[in-house]
């Protein structure tokens, strides 16, 4: 029996190989009765996923691929699309899932999991006008954003805002303490101007972040 309402679940290995990441993933993955696995032919392996519940299934793919990477060190990606209800709307969710999974990987190198219906700030990044980009991105960030966003501050942000903005949530997810999270936080208030403690600054960095990929 298909499923009934269900999200579609791209799977792709950081590498970019095809390797055995479907048998792989039929092994550990602990599936319902009705779920579909089955390999694109683009090195990608989707999961129709039966649930109405995209954080849910966020989760689901999330522990998994902790499991996959403990398991056999292979580092994976996913990307959710929307829920479906019928097999006739399962394209439009793998059109979903692999564009929330190509996102993530332009502007998401934390969280490896992302859900196409939480990218409405992405989107809206992406179509802004190259000169209102360039400007944001020097007002900002300066003439060296490479600088300002390295890797410990884009974990620093990217955790802090899963943690909606709570510091002592962030702090224990990253296995710091709260005071090192605070210094953090002051630091990038002191190159940016922006105090991601702040509902208004979280949102203006947040949309600055997806920005650099793009000439300035």
């Amino acid at each position: 029996m298909l499923p009934g309402e269900s999200c579609v679940v791209v799977f792709q290995r950081e590498d970019g190989a095809s390797g055995n990441l479907a048998a792989l993933l039929r092994d550990l993955a602990p599936m319902e009765e009705r779920d579909l696995l089955a390999e694109d032919g683009a090195g990608r392996v989707l999961l129709i996923k039966e649930g109405n519940d995209t954080e849910e299934i966020a989760e689901f793919a999330l522990a998994l691929i902790g499991t996959l990477e403990a398991e056999t060190g292979l580092r994976v990606r996913a990307g959710i699309g929307d829920v479906h209800a019928r097999p006739e709307e399962w394209p439009a969710g793998y059109r979903e899932a692999v564009e929330a999974l190509e996102t993530g990987k332009r502007l998401h190198r934390v969280n490896p999991v992302q859900v196409y219906g939480r990218q409405t700030l992405e989107r809206v990044a992406e179509s802004l006008d190259p000169a209102l980009k360039a400007q944001l991105c020097r007002r900002y960030l300066g003439e060296r954003p490479e600088a300002v966003l390295t890797a410990e501050t884009r974990e620093t942000a990217e955790r802090f805002f899963e943690a909606d903005l709570n510091l002592s949530v962030a702090a224990r997810q990253m296995f710091v303490h709260r005071n090192t999270l605070t210094y953090r936080l002051d630091r990038i208030q002191r190159e940016t101007g922006l105090d991601l403690r702040k509902f208004q600054d979280a949102a203006i960095f947040r949309l600055v972040m997806m920005l650099p990929e793009d000439p300035v």
